[in-house]
């Protein structure tokens, strides 16, 4: 081979070698989450009266994105919402900052339209507990979980309160202290389909998987 050709080769072959380490030494970029297919648009909380009394309902407003996610001609498969609560009951010393009673409960849908409107989940204390500690306006502390065929979703900015569940620490706090309490109160915060307002509520709620117990 004439040395001109050589040299040629050997300098493509260099710059070819060149190339490669740069395109390995450069960080990979990660590809941004991609959004979720469903999430929580709004958190309300109102009284609401039936026969008993008055219960305390929290609204939990699900906005699907469009299609993203869905698996089966435009729907979102399993979706459910657990409502995680805490509340100052009547023994809570005076002043306390921290609530001293926690519920929970989940209600999973059969699916929602991936392009349809906003979903509505609701949950609700018994007039008993209402009227004992003296429950009324907005919770203070909540943190709604969606997951979607089992799987968990990202948090959103309004799955809890960004004014007092302020940081990740305290985020954090607040779930841990649900899981170690609110076993104890498992069966009191019940999900629609459970109270005198089962078929009530505008728009109506979607249907729910609903397992009953063996007897």
């Amino acid at each position: 081979m004439k040395p001109l050709a050589c040299r040629a080769l050997v300098r493509v072959a260099v710059i070819a070698l060149a190339s490669l380490v740069s395109a390995v030494a450069q960080p990979v970029t990660p590809a941004p989450n991609a959004p979720n297919p469903i999430e929580v648009a709004t958190v309300r909380f109102n009284s609401v009266r039936a026969d008993a009394g008055t219960w305390y309902a929290t609204e939990v407003e699900l906005q699907p994105r469009g299609g993203e996610g869905a698996k089966n001609r435009n729907f979102i498969n399993r979706v459910k919402v657990t409502l995680n609560i805490g509340v100052f009951s009547v023994m809570a010393p005076a002043g306390s900052k921290v609530p001293d009673t926690y519920y929970r409960a989940s209600a999973e849908a059969v699916a929602v339209e991936a392009t349809g409107s906003r979903s509505v989940f609701r949950f609700y204390l018994p007039p008993e507990i209402v009227k004992r500690d003296q429950i009324t306006g907005d919770l203070k502390f909540y943190l709604v979980e969606v997951f979607v065929d089992g799987k968990a979703l990202p948090l959103g900015k309004n799955n809890f309160p960004v004014t007092t569940l302020s940081s990740n620490a305290i985020l954090e706090s607040f779930r841990s202290k649900v899981a170690g309490s609110a076993g104890a109160n498992d069966g009191i915060l019940l999900p629609q389909y459970l109270t005198p307002f089962a078929n009530g509520g505008s728009p109506p709620a979607p249907t729910f998987i609903r397992i009953e117990p063996a007897r």
